[in-house]
């Protein structure tokens, strides 16, 4: 599933590209590098530090809500320029909301790759700042 999401935001980030209007290829190009992000992180599984960095920048993708927000802002992006984008910004929103969703049910336990670090106790989620 998470590949299909990566493959439809990089659709809408070339779609936006295409639209060549400053906003649109902003928000191409935002899009695009979270495809990849999201296609990098689903097809190579990874390793402990890569789970560690994306832990320390990125926590929101260990949690099925975090997701599913991220998934509904991508998808909301998407939704402006033609029939085709606006389809693949349709697909993007409507899995986040499913993830939202699956955050309040608890039908599934989350895939590996939502799952976070377990040997790096210096990694905390971005929200909470040191205390120090």
């Amino acid at each position: 599933m998470h590949c299909a999401v990566g493959g439809f935001v990089i659709a809408g980030g070339i779609g936006s590209l295409i639209h060549l209007k400053f906003s649109s290829i902003i928000i191409g190009i935002y899009e695009l590098l979270a495809g990849a992000v999201i296609l990098a992180l689903e097809v190579v599984s990874p390793t402990e530090q890569q789970k560690a960095l994306v832990h320390s920048y990125a926590s929101f993708l260990h949690s099925f809500v975090g997701r599913g927000v991220f998934y509904i802002l991508l998808g909301v992006l998407m939704l402006d320029n033609y029939l085709l984008v606006q389809i693949c910004g349709g697909a993007v929103a409507l899995v986040g909301i499913i993830y939202v969703a699956l955050h309040f049910v608890h039908l599934f336990e989350a895939p590996s790759t939502m799952q976070a670090p377990s040997s790096d106790p210096e990694a905390q989620p971005v929200w909470q700042a040191p205390t120090e």
